[in-house]
């Protein structure tokens, strides 16, 4: 049994080409390839094939022989020849995989490091609740670079690497790409056509939003808020965080790196991708803050696709007066979203109050703090309104201060 997998690294389109391989899993049978099932949340995003050979272990994870045996199974009884699987999270564990599967194939792209920084920080802003400005690296961080030196000397010509770019891509996109990897036929590969968008970048503006409400415990509003914010593309979409100066420093950086690493596994179009790196413009440099009248626009966006969400989030801003009140943010909000609509009916507030397992705010309740001054009292007692527990007192207390 053939076994290959695809291990990324992130931001090189995973979440696309596992959403398709996800919904053509009967086609991959027809080829004798076997691609088990997984879990997605409601953005389409997957830990994907990660724990069909992983378990849990302790605190962290293992190689688990039953479920690599399962999964052979399963291959053999579908009479396939290949199992394919693809998680961004082997990237970073597999060593123990390739022990486990001495014979295993390995597929994984090469991006430019100086595009990867800012993708990567825009992630962790999109996904990973940060919440502060993007730093000024002098020397540009390379680990994914690195590590995919590390599987080429732990695999060899086991390892497949492609170039991660547009203007390179067999087919004109990522999934096909990736099918020509597998050696499929050609007739697949041009049936592909247009490949849906899976966790869809920001533009500026809601980017900034998001880092904004990063500063707050929102629970499951995350992801909702995600969702809505990947769907506004009235904002500025070319950008840049990196001056132009630095920008052009990390160019450089990047050249050497990734000539480094086709001198120590030769991988296709890699001289292409360098020429590319050197040749490709920096986006326009912005600086991380916006005006009030971007702001409500965001906000007004959010509010016409989903009016219960902003809502729900307002009241977790007055709710939380502990973290520090941002001009134009909490103000804009504030005005948009004044605190009679913000508070929750009885009815609704009791009900998330029995749903809810955990305090929505791990921040200290009934202390009032110093640092806001709009809409105090309201905001004292939403903050009490906020913990897990029916608390009738400061309902009526939040009801009646949101006049």
């Amino acid at each position: 049994m053939n076994v290959i997998i695809h291990i990324g690294p992130p931001k090189t389109g995973t979440s696309a080409i596992q959403k398709w391989l996800k919904d053509n899993t009967a086609l991959l049978l027809q080829h004798g390839i076997y691609y088990p099932q997984h879990n997605e949340d409601s953005n389409g995003i997957s830990s994907g094939n990660f724990l069909s050979v992983f378990e849990p272990f302790e605190d962290d994870f293992q190689v688990s022989p039953s479920r690599l045996n399962m999964l052979l199974s399963q291959a053999k009884a579908e009479n396939c020849h290949t199992v394919l699987l693809s998680s961004e999270y082997f990237f970073s564990r597999l060593k123990p995989v390739v022990d486990a599967i001495a014979s295993v194939k390995c597929i994984a792209y090469v991006r430019n490091p100086a595009e990867l920084h800012e993708s990567h920080y825009n992630q962790s802003v999109k996904r990973h609740g940060n919440i502060e400005q993007i730093r000024k690296a002098e020397s540009l961080p390379m680990h994914t670079i690195k590590v995919l030196g590390e599987h080429a000397q732990l695999l060899s010509e086991r390892l497949i690497l492609r170039a991660y770019h547009e203007q390179l891509f067999v087919g004109g996109n990522i999934v096909a790409d990736f099918v020509d990897a597998l050696a499929l036929n050609d007739d697949i590969i041009a049936a592909i056509g247009d490949v849906k968008i899976v966790n869809r970048s920001y533009c500026l503006e809601a980017l900034e939003v998001k880092r904004w409400f990063n500063a707050y415990e929102l629970g499951d509003l995350g992801n909702r808020l995600d969702r809505t914010l990947q769907a506004y593309d009235n904002g500025i979409t070319a950008f840049s965080f990196v001056d132009r100066d630095q920008y052009n420093d990390y160019k450089r950086q990047s050249v050497r790196w990734i000539e480094r690493l086709n001198e120590q596994v030769p991988f296709e179009n890699a001289k292409a991708l360098i020429e590319l790196v050197r040749e490709q413009q920096h986006k326009p440099f912005f600086r991380q803050t916006l005006t009030a009248e971007q702001c409500n626009e965001v906000l007004n966006f959010i509010a016409s696709q989903d009016g219960d969400l902003l809502k729900r989030l307002a009241f977790c801003v007055y709710g939380q007066p502990s973290v520090k009140d941002t001009a134009p943010f909490t103000q804009c909000i504030f005005d948009l979203v004044p605190p009679r609509q913000a508070l929750p009916s009885l009815n609704n507030y009791i009900v998330s109050c029995l749903k809810s397992k955990r305090n929505t705010t791990t921040r200290e309740p009934n202390v009032l703090i110093d640092n806001y001054t709009n809409h105090k009292e309201f905001r004292f007692y939403a903050q009490q309104l906020l913990q897990s527990r029916v608390n009738l007192w400061a309902y009526w207390n939040a009801f009646r201060y949101s006049r």
